[in-house]
């Protein structure tokens, strides 16, 4: 009994150990970024490097060029594919077969910071997440626990959140929510530890907090009216970003002018720089400035406008950065706008900062796909139970619609363009990675093509079976054989009477393909072949069957602990 206690106290030590350590390398990493391109970017904009040629900001455009080239050589000197985001770090939490790529994931934020020291216009938390849970995965494989591999990178994701927006609470139900797609009791107690210590980090080391300032009021219920149709709009925005963004990305991809298409996006995003300085770089402070009410409608609607083209320009064409900053961008200036719309209506002045929270709320809830995160984001970051309330109404409203015309997430779309629907659940992502070749099968009973029927039927009654498999000199399966035909074809031979259309499996198959085959199969066993069509052996139902149903329970046992 000592020992036992002593095992379980040192395995929690070790578990908070790892949250530490996450939480607070997230908590680093995420301020350093935040941090650095505010410095550089405070460098670009300094009066001796200024220089401009007919209202063009000159400067900004070597900038981004510069950006743009060390992104390009980046990307060759590792020779990656592509570069890694959000996406793949919920794919690594599905997925147990497949490890989390650390490599690319450092350097993908990497790619990601110097898109944003340039100015580009693209955001910092989705990089920043990505880079916390490639820490997680580091931290794994220094000092394993019995954690299953996913819980380190929700931890790393946790501590991501919790820095970037100072929200600790939020950080953990994002991991959740987003990240693991399940509350497991098992995970949060390192999961907690590492938002909570990222947060700590962030106010201790380096005096932030929210980047966000609101100054919160009371709430007027006559508003909510505007607030239903403010999540209305916000998921009409949010689809037509997602979707355009992916439809570019797809197109630019196919034509295979990828240093091309990044000097085009540096070139265009310095020309929209130049005349609107607002859609450079993470738009903080302009963001601020919404959520103030400090703008007029017709400069809202120009910056929402050429933050929405710059957004789709740099992202669709190689600038890497994130989708989360531009989406609470933009939500913050249709909130914007639905504030001054309230204001000319004759509510109250609060209105301005109460739409453009809900604006934010609802339109980043869409994109990332953590409606509950959002609101306690909201909740956090304002103080304020009635603006949470309110943002609640706005992030159901605009969930609802995006989720019917869209998907779940930005992120899901991209999977699902991977060939990975998340909406199947793990279960079937497990039965996926479940190979054929790894099933017991059974040696059957083969024959020659020129096998005759009563030998055919001696050997399976011998060995008690009703089927039989024919090959070829080759080995190769040629087709099937029953007991039936065999009786009455008793001096012929078997490629004779042999049937050719049959159901069949291939080693490599997975095992929910397999299960398909088997829904529509009518015999005793399906013969097995490897990639060259040569036969290997056969399987039952029941064994394919008894597999599936091992995989799902496994799953199922670990979100229910």
């Amino acid at each position: 009994m000592r020992s036992a206690v002593q095992g379980i106290t040192f395995e929690l030590l070790r578990m908070l150990l790892v949250g530490a350590i996450i939480g607070i390398s997230g908590g680093v990493a995420a301020n350093l970024f935040v941090l650095g391109v505010l410095e550089i970017d405070a460098l670009i904009t300094s009066e001796p490097m200024r220089a401009s040629f007919v209202g063009f900001d000159v400067t900004r455009w070597l900038a981004l060029v510069i950006a743009a080239l060390l992104i390009f050589g980046l990307k060759r000197a590792f020779d990656m594919d592509r570069w890694h985001g959000p996406a793949d770090t919920i794919l690594s939490t599905h997925r147990a077969s497949t490890p989390f790529p650390v490599r690319e994931g450092f350097l993908s934020t990497t790619a990601a910071f110097i898109s944003a020291s340039g100015g580009a216009s693209v955001g910092q938390y989705g990089p920043v997440l990505h880079f916390g849970s490639s820490v997680g995965a580091l931290v794994r494989s220094v000092l394993p626990t019995k954690l299953n591999p996913e819980v380190y990178v929700a931890c790393g994701a946790a501590a991501a959140i919790s820095a970037g927006f100072g929200a600790p609470i939020a950080g953990v139900v994002f991991a959740c929510e987003a990240i693991l797609r399940h509350f497991s009791v098992r995970a949060l107690a390192p999961i907690i530890v590492s938002s909570v210590i990222a947060s700590a980090t962030t106010r201790l080391f380096f005096d932030r907090n929210s980047p966000y300032i609101v100054d919160v009021s009371g709430l007027d219920w006559n508003l909510l009216p505007l607030v239903l149709l403010l999540g209305a709009t916000s998921a009409l925005v949010a689809v037509l970003f997602m979707s355009s963004l992916l439809r570019l990305i797809t197109w630019a991809k196919q034509k295979n002018r990828e240093l091309l298409f990044i000097l085009i996006a540096v070139t265009g995003m310095a020309m929209i720089g130049s005349i609107v300085p607002e859609a450079l770089g993470l738009g903080t402070n302009t963001v601020n400035q919404f959520l103030s009410g400090e703008r007029m409608a017709s400069d809202v609607a120009l910056i929402l406008v050429a933050k929405f083209l710059a957004t789709l320009l740099c992202l669709g064409f190689g600038l890497f950065g994130g989708v989360f900053s531009p989406a609470v961008f933009m939500g913050a200036s249709v909130g914007s706008l639905f504030g001054i719309l309230a204001a000319t209506l004759g509510y109250p002045d609060f209105a301005l900062t109460l739409m453009a929270v809900c604006g934010v709320a609802a339109v980043t809830s869409s994109v990332v796909g953590a409606p509950i995160a959002i609101v306690i984001i909201v909740l956090e970051f304002t103080r304020s139970y009635e603006f949470a309330l309110t943002s609640l109404i706005a992030v159901a409203m605009s969930s609802f619609i995006s989720t019917r015309i869209f998907g779940y997430s930005f992120f899901d779309r991209q999977l699902k363009g991977r060939g990975y629907d998340l909406r199947m659940g793990r279960e079937t992502l497990a039965l996926l990675d479940y190979r054929v070749s790894k099933l017991n099968f059974e040696p059957g009973c083969v024959f020659n093509t020129k096998s005759l029927g009563s030998d055919v039927l001696l050997q399976l009654t011998a060995s008690n079976k009703t089927e039989g498999y024919i090959v070829d000199d080759h080995g190769l399966l040629v087709g099937v054989v029953t007991i039936i035909d065999a009786m009455g074809n008793g001096d012929s031979s078997v490629d004779t009477f042999m049937s050719k259309d049959f159901h069949s499996l291939t080693l490599q198959q997975d095992l929910l393909s397999a299960m398909e085959t088997a829904q529509s199969f009518v015999g005793e066993a399906i013969p097995m072949v490897d990639e060259n069509n040569t036969y290997v052996g056969c399987i039952t139902e029941g064994a394919i069957l008894g597999a599936a149903l091992e995989q799902q329970e496994a799953i199922k046992g670990y979100e229910r602990n």
